[in-house]
Order: structure tokens, then C-alpha cells, then sequence
């Protein structure tokens, strides 16, 4: 970036637009924000899962985007959606496939029943998953379908959701937040109810910038993983984003490796 910014200021006429830009971002490097990304990716074999204890604050968006992320940097791990009540993954992907509910059905054939979204292995949800949960048996189909690649876990939201063997199963497991009153409320009720998780424990904020994320993060009492920042094409449903988002969730995949 810096010798990008040498050359501009050498040129006369990109010196007075550089100093508009800055002057209208505030940033010193105000072409940051549109300069693409390199992705990062997790480690093959490593487990993540991101949780929140209240719903609507993005946690299966950001699994989402870490495993397509992940893939974009060479590691395409498999994406399962657990949340037991209100899966949605499938709905972002414009898929309807075998789910997790049907590979616990049968042993043997879990491999032949993950789908692909885009470049990542992906097996969907299934609301029928809450009816005689066994987490040992959930852990043997997540090994079989990942396969030996990394696996990102969406676990969905609820107390319920962070069953002691799931959890050991995990290398990492991210408490997801946003910023509004209620969703923060959740995120420190969320601590005690963590305190004793087989797994190391992060954060992540939706919707922050870098210094208010870690103020959130050490009134919490949680390490800061990353702050996603607010992006309008995220808001909308649609599953794309900017630059400076993407960033974000590499800042997040190089905090898990």
C-alpha cells in the first residue's frame, strides 16, 4: 500500500484526489477500504464452532463467511449447520439436500451425503435434529463427513446448544455478538454459561469497528478475535461483501490458525 501511495502522490492531478479522499474518509490510507483482500484459511483438521445465546445476531452468517473465506485460501473445510431449532444455512445457499438429521440416520453413507456450496463441503440443518440429540454420535458424522479437512460448526443460538461433548470437540469456540443493547445483555449473560467449555473461548462483533469491539470485548472478559464491520450487502441477506469485511474475517481465520 505504501508504494501504491508513492506512486500516486508522484502523479499531480492523483496527489489533489488522494488529498479529497482523505479529507472526505479521514483515513491516511483512504484506498484501503477498496483494495482486495488475500484470504487466509484454517488449518486442515481444525474444529471451530460459533455460537451466540441469543438469535439475529450473525453468528451463521460468519460461519458461513469464514468457511467460504477459508476455501478461497486453500483450505475448503466442511460447513454443518447444528442450530437445532431454526437452521437457515440452507436458505442462504439455495439449497435443498440431505441434511445432518439423514447422515445420523446412516452410518456408513455420511460422506455421500454432504453437498457443496460453491467451494466448500456442506451439510444442512434440520429442525428435527433437537428430537433424542446424541452429541457423540453428532461428533463420529462431523469427523466422517470433514473427512480430514477443517470443519466450521454453526451452532446456533440457546443454552442448549453448548453440549459438553460437542464442545470438547472443538479447537476453538467463538462467541458471536452484535452491538445493540439487547444483544450485548445476551453476550454477557452468555460468560458464565462458558466458563467451564472444554475449548478455548473468543469473540467476535458484528457490526464494530476494531476499537469499540475491544472495549466490548474487555468489558466481557473475552479475547477479541475480530470485528466484523457493518455491511450493507450482509444486512440485506444477500450473501456477498466488501473489502473491508472480508478483511475482517481473515483477521478472524489468522486468530484460529
Amino acid at each position: 500500500m505504501s508504494r501504491l501511495r508513492a506512486f500516486l502522490d508522484a502523479s499531480p492531478v492523483a496527489a489533489v484526489a488522494l488529498s479529497l479522499m482523505r479529507e472526505a474518509t479521514g483515513r491516511a490510507e483512504p484506498l484501503a477500504p477498496i483494495m482486495p483482500a488475500r484470504p487466509a484459511a484454517l488449518r486442515r483438521g481444525e474444529r471451530v464452532g460459533f455460537w451466540s445465546l441469543c438469535g439475529g445476531v450473525g453468528s451463521s452468517t460468519v460461519a458461513a463467511l469464514v468457511a467460504h473465506r477459508s476455501a478461497a485460501g486453500g483450505e475448503a473445510p466442511l460447513l454443518a449447520d447444528l442450530d437445532r431449532w431454526a437452521p437457515s444455512l440452507a436458505l442462504r445457499a439455495g439449497l435443498s439436500a440431505a441434511t445432518i438429521a439423514d447422515a445420523l440416520l446412516q452410518p456408513g453413507r455420511e460422506r455421500e451425503l454432504v453437498s457443496r456450496w460453491s467451494a466448500v463441503a456442506f451439510l444442512p440443518g434440520a429442525p428435527s435434529l433437537n428430537h433424542g440429540f446424541d452429541a457423540l454420535r453428532l461428533v463420529a458424522v462431523i469427523d466422517a463427513c470433514a473427512a480430514g479437512r477443517a470443519a466450521v460448526l454453526d451452532l446456533g443460538a440457546g443454552a442448549d446448544a453448548l453440549d459438553p461433548a460437542l464442545l470438547a470437540s472443538l479447537g476453538r469456540l467463538c462467541l458471536v455478538t452484535g452491538t445493540r443493547a439487547g444483544q450485548l445483555q445476551a453476550a454477557f449473560c452468555a460468560v458464565p454459561l462458558l466458563r467451564t467449555a472444554p475449548c478455548a473461548v473468543g469473540l467476535v462483533v458484528v457490526g464494530a469497528e476494531g476499537d469499540d469491539a475491544a472495549r466490548i470485548a474487555d468489558r466481557i472478559g473475552v479475547p477479541l478475535l475480530a470485528a466484523i464491520p457493518t455491511d450493507p450487502y450482509l444486512a440485506d441477506d444477500s450473501f456477498a461483501a466488501r473489502a473491508p469485511t472480508l478483511r475482517a474475517v481473515d483477521t478472524l481465520l489468522r486468530a484460529l490458525a
